[in-house]
């Protein structure tokens, strides 16, 4: 009863998190249902149960709803000012600042990008401006940070330079500072992994190791969580335990493991304080003080119940957990961990200790990776099934060998020694790996929330399989039910009939994904940014593509080779299978542009070059070139934008990459531009784009505008007056998200991601 209601009281933060529903009403009827389920508890009838159950949910609903109740929009001054305030939280690159000056504004929570060295409880001030965080790369398949920011309580970001920072009386930072200086001075090998595994500073471990980690199945192994906790918890618990075993009356009546447990709570709160209290280690760490408080009140065997206590406990002190990794990955495998053992561990008849040890190791292993397994996919897009062995070799050597020393090497004189030692274990087990690193899969398709519920419950359908009643469920509902479900993706993806364009919100710059008839898929242009180290391509256009089920792209189209267009089809050709790379006939020497061309040629994909007159048809859809023009020599890389017209039954869709005025006019003089049902606005709404001339010709029904911040003057007003005065809808990606236009060759529907995140 107790873990059914703490799964409504997840569904609450779910359902308001994602809906933002109205919390008045949801508070009236959690008092209507509360005082229900009294009086029927009162009379002991067994209807108030399902109304606690609901009462949980609205509870959920309420704890994440508090959030945006607490959100009070505060004036913000356009002009720079001077703001000041305290660290709270601290990253390599970003940093939470509450406000205390100015006045109107104390107790604001902001973010503060930079990379200079502050810490939490430094208190900075800045020069610069405040604004309201704006949610950007507004996609149905994309998890927004800025969103989860929202859900923690941060609105707002100040965009500015650091004046002053004042140290802050941290002396836990600068016990952690000490511990890291000790470490770099040891001159250990692999000290980057050594600060990882003791005090939770990932940031000097190179991207060569992370990419073998992650390829491997292990990188958890490099964050805290319940795992490093627990060792170093059960450490001290297996020490306080014969300690207390020592009194002979402890023993006989059990109190040496409830006081053991007791012993070991503040030894799990000082390796969380080490380990820099970020929020994946405070969640741990609660989770393991929840078990070894069960211990002492001898609740130890209602383990569900007491992993259930923990997640209540979490989620109701940071209710947005529920969408982080970290959160998820913790929670199944720690559940499945258990299920598994309790179902499978006695099978294991074997007196011999070390292959009775192993074989438990591999049960541990495989069900920790058989509850992950959609998580994994959902969040990381790969997954290695052979990373059970990995883990075997790697968690008994990383976590039972080099993390203790490393631990001891840190807290003791003269412990440079041992940090060496650790950092040998560390290279020979980094150089097994090595030796090791085959069975990585990626990309994977994504399953999406039923799916993966689906998959949970046919697994655990398996484990239980034995009683009657789940033999029925799994027979009668569940294999028929996938099988359904299969089918019907099957024919969602070859036996379609609809063209489907979805102009995917990746800012500002452009990306537009076909899935047309039959299962063609075709992927034009890929956003990207002049500036920062961004990639569209890993971090948006790919959760997009395996979200639908997309791991092979029939045509990657690049319009011109800017960088806002071209910028994520690197990441996209590189891990993607690519049937075809299609240019304009302009090869231009920008070193994106060469980057792509060069996997073009290793992956040994077929390149064309479309200019004006070419004509594809592919299942029923006509493909028709309008630009450019061979026998033209155009200097401006926008004027070179492939423009290029769909036709699907009677409806019709004009794309025009960047082009300009001077190119719409050649257009239409040249009779190419006719009347559309559907126009990609040119050139992100420039006002040297989208003339009166030209949008008399093609009359569109409805325009889309990608769009997004970053340079002044696009949209340009201008332009979109134009729009107006013909009275021509224009839909926005900066303001409605992902949109999706679909023909059936008769009828348009259009589809909006809502601007809620």
């Amino acid at each position: 009863m107790f873990i059914v209601s703490v799964i409504a009281f997840i569904l609450g933060i779910y359902a308001e998190a994602l809906y933002a529903l109205s919390l008045r009403p949801i508070a009236i009827f959690l008092m209507v249902f509360i005082f229900s389920a009294g009086i029927l508890l009162r009379k002991k009838h067994q209807a108030a149960l399902p109304l606690v159950v609901i009462a949980f949910m609205f509870i959920g609903a309420l704890r994440i709803g508090m959030v945006s109740i607490d959100h009070q929009p505060v004036d913000i001054d356009n002009d720079h000012t001077i703001y000041e305030g305290s660290v709270v939280e601290a990253s390599s690159n970003i940093k939470i600042v509450k406000l205390s000056e100015p006045a109107s504004l104390a107790q604001i929570r902001t973010i503060y990008r930079t990379t200079e060295d502050i810490s939490i409880n430094d208190r900075v001030r800045i020069w610069g401006r405040l604004k309201e965080l704006a949610l950007a790369y507004n996609n149905p398949q994309v998890t927004s940070w800025k969103w989860l920011k929202r859900l923690e309580g941060t609105f707002y970001e100040i965009r500015g330079v650091t004046v002053s920072v004042t140290k802050g009386k941290d002396y836990v930072g600068s016990w952690r500072n000490m511990l890291r200086e000790k470490i770099d001075n040891s001159r250990s090998k692999y000290a980057g992994i050594i600060k990882a595994l003791t005090i939770g500073d990932a940031t000097g471990i190179d991207e060569h190791t992370k990419t073998l980690f992650l390829r491997t199945g292990t990188s958890h192994i490099l964050a805290i969580s319940g795992a490093h906790i627990g060792i170093v918890t059960a450490f001290f618990f297996f020490l306080a335990r014969i300690f207390f075993r020592m009194s002979p009356a402890m023993r006989y009546r059990g109190d040496d493991t409830r006081f053991a447990a007791l012993l070991s709570i503040p030894f799990a709160f000082m390796f969380m304080v080490m380990a820099g209290s970020s929020i994946p280690t405070i969640r741990a760490a609660i989770m393991i003080m929840v078990y070894m408080l069960s211990l002492y009140f001898e609740r130890g065997r209602s383990i569900l119940n007491t992993v259930a206590l923990s997640a209540l406990i979490i989620l109701l002190i940071y209710p947005h957990s529920i969408f982080m990794p970290t959160f998820q990955l913790t929670f199944s495998s720690v559940l499945f961990i258990i299920l598994f053992t309790e179902r499978i561990y006695p099978m294991i008849n074997v007196k011999n200790r070390m292959i009775k040890w192993l074989l438990s190791s591999m049960l541990i292993t495989l069900s920790a990776m058989l509850g992950t397994l959609p998580v994994v996919i959902y969040h990381f897009y790969g997954i290695n099934p052979l990373s059970f062995i990995h883990n075997l070799i790697s968690v008994p050597i990383m976590c039972m060998a080099a993390m203790p020393l490393s631990l001891i090497g840190i807290l003791v004189p003269f412990g440079e020694y041992l940090l060496r030692l650790s950092g040998e274990i560390l290279s020979f087990n980094i150089g097994i790996l090595r030796h090791l690193d085959f069975g990585y899969i990626y990309p994977v398709i994504r399953p999406d929330l039923f799916e993966a519920v689906l998959y949970f419950t046919l697994v655990l359908s398996f484990l239980f399989v034995n009683r009657k009643h789940v033999k029925v469920l799994l027979i009668g509902i569940l294999l028929p039910l996938t099988v359904v479900h299969s089918m019907f993706v099957y024919d969602q993806r070859f036996y379609n009939k609809h063209l489907c364009l979805h102009f995917i919100d990746v800012g500002l710059g452009e990306s537009i994904l076909i899935e047309a008839p039959k299962g063609m898929r075709m992927l034009i242009d890929g956003g990207g940014s002049y500036k920062g180290e961004y990639d569209i391509g890993r971090s948006i256009l790919t959760p997009v593509l395996l979200s639908r089920k997309i791991r092979t792209i029939d045509y990657v189209i690049n319009t011109h080779p800017h960088g806002d267009h071209i910028g994520g089809l690197f990441y996209i050709v590189k891990n993607f299978t690519v049937k075809h790379f299609v240019i304009s006939k302009y090869f231009v020497t920008e070193d994106k542009f060469l980057d792509i061309m060069n996997v073009v040629r290793i992956k040994n994909i077929p390149v064309e070059r479309w200019e004006t007159g070419d004509h594809f048809t592919f299942n029923g859809m006509d493909f028709n070139v309008l630009h450019p023009d061979s026998a033209v020599t155009i200097e401006n890389p926008n004027n070179a934008s492939l423009v290029m017209k769909i036709s699907y039954g009677k409806n019709s869709f004009l794309l025009t990459g960047d082009i300009e005025s001077e190119i719409e006019h050649k257009l239409v003089l040249a009779g190419l531009a006719a009347k559309t049902d559907v126009l990609k606005i040119p050139h992100h709404g420039s006002k040297y784009s989208s003339s009166d001339h030209f949008l008399n010709v093609v009359k569109p029904h409805v325009a889309v505008l990608s769009v997004g911040r970053g340079i002044k003057g696009l949209p340009g007003e201008e332009a979109l007056g134009r729009y107006k005065r013909s009275s021509i809808p224009v839909l926005r990606t900066d303001r409605n998200g992902s949109i999706s236009i679909c023909s059936d060759g008769e009828n348009i529907r259009c589809n909006t991601t809502a601007n809620s995140r």
